[in-house]
């Protein structure tokens, strides 16, 4: 072997970076572990194989397999001799190769504790000139009985094994020094099970090594011992004098026992053949004795757990700290605490994942983490959740590390949430992962890191970050909330129990479910299309948003027809297309001062439940949680139109609380619905109100209301347009019943209406006697007219997909006197308008004026958009319009209206029927000098044409609709002059009507002029 020197002495060549395979417990990082044991000495390829590799346990010269026991371990290892092996020309027996490596393999939970004695000081472990090492005797942790051929060395020979003082990327380094020469055994942590290995590399060509035996004492100060203590030990000399240390353990065997022995395993290769390995591995000792450890239930495991939410206030964001304790046996005579294997806490209900921590959370993945590797993580910063710190006895520091966030699904568990442990040691990463359960319905936390490491540990804390994006949150309600612990030892599948209290006692006071509301359009301009806005806020330590349900004034409408609806699948799902999109949501949730904001897209869909209408609210939480993607969450909500004045109410569903155990604790629920052209304001500028009532989760609820009021309504116009006919060719004379269809159109962008009266002709009259019957007004009011009581139909034209349409029943009329009798009075008319699920009522009431004319007045109309309303009264034998006195036909039918807008501004108007039986005639001529003007009534859709001597050429009128025509022909210069020379002259007029429908007909009409 050469002279000591430290570089190239460490294990970080290629034999064993091509065996590290990493592990990954993150808990217990390193531990102990490290001490280990080694060897120095070793063989080469194939040809030159181990002719002994054996390991032994023994307690006073006896094999020992009781678990956590501190026996003297024995590693003995030989060479083949080759007798005609020739070195430097000439024969000298010994191995035909050099060794240049050995390394041993431990069973996972067997460790050496290089705390247990002192240092050696590398000067004078090997000091220029000196053939031994001059080190404190408190520093010997063995001996090894080393055999060289006798030409290089002095044959058989026992030195001492010591504890050397060495960098920070190795755990544990002994060595011997043997005539001059050392050999350094550096331990380290395997990845993967976390047992120890330990080794030379590089050892010396000096000497040609033919067996090794090394044993590592497992009380290295017991009395035992002392005729090995010293350098090099000669049996002839007097025992050395025992220190003055203290009896404590240095090596201990695995605390697990099994009916299946544990392996060691030994290999090696020579300087003539690098990387060429001999490999032994062994369940036996040298007498053929299984290592089957036993006697686990002797060993001592009295852990503590110490689990305390760092915030005392309630529903708040929170750090935490976890503080575990296995006090340590370091009685010699005794036996080792088990390690620990499982750890499992189960956090009291109410204490949560806290959605607000997702903003900026990032996630390792597996390939960041490198589980089974030995490589440094390469998680981002923002994947770490708080730090770990461990105390272990078998180092003289703690050790740190982080407690990361794993990539959702894509690590161990395949679960939503896991957590790595990743703890840096001297030459090695523990890394181990915890998976964590989620109560789906509460939330309730367990979280559990099963198969730790096999080294101990005495105490190890876990600091979860606090602040306002702290990964957990405290319950809502004050009280003493307990952390179930189960701790399980590697010795014993009995866990030992506890629960650990935390005390939450700040901001108890219980608050009201009152939640802030706002709502309204952002153009408050009547009659104008305009995005509307709702906020719903809730404060920390209120009662959980559960349900809303929000009733919108009187005319606050959407043009629902102008939408394509999302189907019911995707509304369901959330994958509504882009052309149903009316809006746009915002959610707060978690608790704290940065609760965690998602946006998403609200949806308009057809029938929901009992409703019209309906709303997909989908909000997709890739991308917006974090690293978490928990699909798209879907509230619907029905769409309900009252029958009365048509006002909107929308009523959601149960808000979601928790998804997939992650409880949301929704902070606030914002909509805005700006799809363009969609809403729109009343006509009403009336003060009005929005009505708000919210659920809380576990009952109680909060019923608000928000002003809303729109200005400009005077700048609204009226702009009404009605068509009346009366049908029934027999229906013109005195007692027969025609026909009514009245159109009203409205080119929109005035008022809304709110009333009409129509003030009919003289000629008719109501006669209640005709109808079938008269729906009660109880029935009315019940919804349940009888069909006879159908006297006609009506449709109109407004905001929905569809046309609304309905029967037009005729309802007994009652008023109250003065002295507070009921009496009978005219009949009045309700009309039920339907279309795709909605339903409005319409209702005109009946009156004779002054002038004994029939009015009609439709009252209290919504103040909704009307395109066209057609109404349709039924002539024939139970027409309950009835002609008086003379025919119609001959008679001034002029129907005087009056309308009365939202906005409370009235125009008036007259119309003219076209009258069913009545041929078209000429209604009134008026002259000038230069022209005749020809009024031509009772007619329909068609051409006028007006003709005649004296006339210029033709002049006409084309008519979309009747019931008149004016036509205007200037004269002739003949008649002019005529009519100037004579002072009148005579015109025969020719009128010649052709209808839309049907044949031409002619007129004829002598006119004088007169000048």
């Amino acid at each position: 072997m050469s002279d000591l020197t430290f570089e190239g002495t460490t294990m970080e060549n290629k034999m064993f970076s091509d065996r590290r395979r990493t592990g990954a417990h993150m808990w217990w990082l390193v531990l102990a572990a490290l001490t280990a044991m080694l060897l120095a000495a070793g063989t080469a390829k194939a040809n030159l194989t181990f002719d002994r590799s054996t390991f032994d346990l023994t307690e006073n010269g006896q094999f020992s397999r009781q678990a956590g026991g501190h026996p003297d371990f024995t590693v003995n290892l030989s060479f083949p001799v080759n007798p005609n092996a020739v070195v430097d020309g000439r024969v000298q027996p010994g191995p035909d190769e050099s060794v240049h490596s050995v390394d041993v393999d431990l069973p996972a939970g067997m460790i050496g504790n290089p705390n247990a004695v002192t240092e050696c000081d590398p000067r004078d472990f090997a000091k220029p000139g000196e053939g031994r090492a001059d080190c404190p005797l408190s520093s010997q942790v063995g001996y090894a009985e080393v055999r060289v051929d006798g030409d290089s060395g002095p044959g058989t020979a026992v030195v001492g094994v010591f504890n050397l003082a060495h960098g920070p990327d190795v755990p544990a380094r002994f060595g011997f020094n043997y005539i001059g020469t050392v050999a350094l055994i550096d331990g380290r942590v395997r990845p993967g099970d976390y047992g120890i290995s330990a080794g030379s590399i590089s050892i010396s060509q000096a000497l040609a090594v033919e067996s090794v035996k090394l044993t590592l004492w497992g009380v290295p100060a017991d009395p035992s011992h002392d005729a090995f203590r010293g350098g090099i030990v000669d049996p002839t000399q007097p025992v050395q004098s025992i220190p003055d240390i203290v009896r404590v353990p240095f090596f201990s065997s695995p605390t697990s026992c099994t009916d299946t022995p544990v392996s060691f395993t030994m290999r090696g290769d020579s300087w003539q053949n690098r990387g060429v390995f001999d490999t032994r591995t062994t369940t036996v000792d040298s007498d053929g004795t299984p290592f089957i450890f036993e006697g686990c239930d002797r060993l001592p495991f009295n852990p503590t757990a110490d689990v305390k939410a760092l915030s005392r206030v309630a529903d708040s964001p929170t750090a935490l700290s976890v503080d575990l304790k296995v006090p340590q046996s370091k009685e010699p005579d005794g036996l080792s605490t088990a390690h620990v294997r499982t750890v499992k806490m189960t956090m009291p209900q109410g204490m949560s994942v806290s959605p607000s921590s997702a903003a900026g959370l990032g996630a390792c993945s597996p390939a960041q983490i490198g589980l089974g590797s030995n490589a440094a993580p390469t998680c981002p910063d923002s994947a770490k959740l708080g730090t770990v710190t461990v105390d272990t006895p078998v180092l003289p520091d703690p050790l740190s590390g982080d407690i990361i966030l794993a990539t959702q699904n894509d690590n161990p568990f395949h679960s939503l949430v896991a957590l790595y442990i990743a703890i840096k040691g001297p030459g090695f990463y523990l890394k181990l992962p915890g998976k964590i359960d989620l109560d789906p319905s509460t939330g309730q936390l367990t979280a559990t890191f099963e198969n730790t490491p096999q080294l101990p540990f005495s105490e190890m804390k876990v600091e979860f970050q606090g602040g306002s994006q702290a990964a957990l949150a405290t319950p809502t309600v004050c009280g003493t909330y307990n952390t179930h612990v189960e701790i399980t030892s590697w010795a014993s599948d009995t866990p030992v129990v506890s629960d650990s209290p935390t005390r939450i006692d700040q901001n108890c006071a219980a608050k009201a479910f009152a939640p802030s509301f706002t709502a309204g359009s952002t153009n408050p301009q009547a009659g104008q299309f305009s995005p509307f806005q709702f906020t719903l806020t809730r404060s920390d330590g209120m009662p959980f948003l559960s349900q809303i349900s929000t009733a919108l004034p009187a005319g606050l409408l959407a043009d629902i027809g102008s939408v394509p609806q999302c189907d019911a699948a995707s509304a369901a799902s959330g994958t509504c297309p882009a052309a149903s999109r009316i809006g746009s949501t915002t959610t707060l949730s978690g608790p704290g001062a940065q609760p965690l904001s998602l946006t998403g897209g609200v949806y308009l869909t057809g029938p929901y439940k009992d409703a019209p209408f309906g709303l997909s609210i989908a909000v997709p939480t890739a991308g917006q949680a974090g690293p978490f993607d928990l699909g798209i969450v879907v509230v619907r909500a029905g769409i309900y139109v009252d029958r009365t004045d048509a006002h909107v109410t929308v009523k959601s569903d149960p808000l979601p609380t928790i998804i997939q155990g992650i409880p949301l604790r929704l902070r606030q629920v914002g909509l805005t619905i700006d799809r363009a052209k969609f809403m729109k304001n009343p006509t009403n500028c009336d003060k009005k109100s929005i009505f708000g009532s919210f659920g809380a989760l576990g009952g109680g609820s909060s019923d608000q209301v928000v002003a809303f009021q729109v200005g400009g309504c005077g700048d609204l116009d009226l702009k009404p347009k009605l068509a009346v006919k009366l049908n029934g060719s027999k229906s013109t004379k005195d007692g027969t019943s025609p026909g009514v269809e009245a159109t009203l159109t409205d080119p929109g962008g005035g008022s809304n209406y709110d009333k009409v009266e129509a003030k009919l002709p003289l000629a008719l009259v109501l006669e209640p006697k005709n109808a079938q019957a008269l729906c009660k007004p109880e029935q009315a009011k019940a919804y349940n007219c009888p069909k006879a009581s159908i006297v006609g139909s009506a449709t109109a034209r407004s905001v929905l997909p569809h046309e609304l349409s309905g029967p037009v029943y005729f309802v007994e009329g009652r008023r109250k006197t003065a002295s507070g009798r009921i009496v009978s009075s005219l009949p009045d008319l309700w009309i039920p308008l339907s279309a795709d699920g909605v339903t409005i009522d319409i209702r005109a009431s009946s009156q004779v004026d002054s002038s004994d004319r029939l009015v009609a007045t439709f009252h209290d109309l919504p103040d909704a958009p009307i395109k066209t309303f057609k109404l349709k009264i039924n002539g024939g034998k139970h027409g309950i319009l009835v002609v008086t006195g003379k025919s119609t036909c001959s008679r001034d039918m002029t129907f005087d209206l009056r309308y009365t807008g939202q906005n409370g501004e009235t125009k008036v108007g007259t119309s003219k029927p076209r009258v069913a039986g009545c041929k078209p005639s000429v209604k009134s001529t008026k002259t000038t000098k230069k022209a005749v003007t020809v009024k031509v009534g009772n007619l329909g859709a068609g051409k006028v044409t007006v003709t005649g001597g004296g006339l210029l050429s033709r002049a006409s009128r084309t008519l979309k609709e009747g019931p008149e025509a004016t036509v205007t022909a200037a004269l002739t210069s003949k008649a002019r002059a005529a009519l100037k020379r004579h002072g009148k002259v005579s015109v025969m007029v020719s009128v010649a009507y052709k209808p839309t429908v049907g044949k031409t007909v002619k007129l004829t009409k002598r006119v004088t002029v007169k000048s």
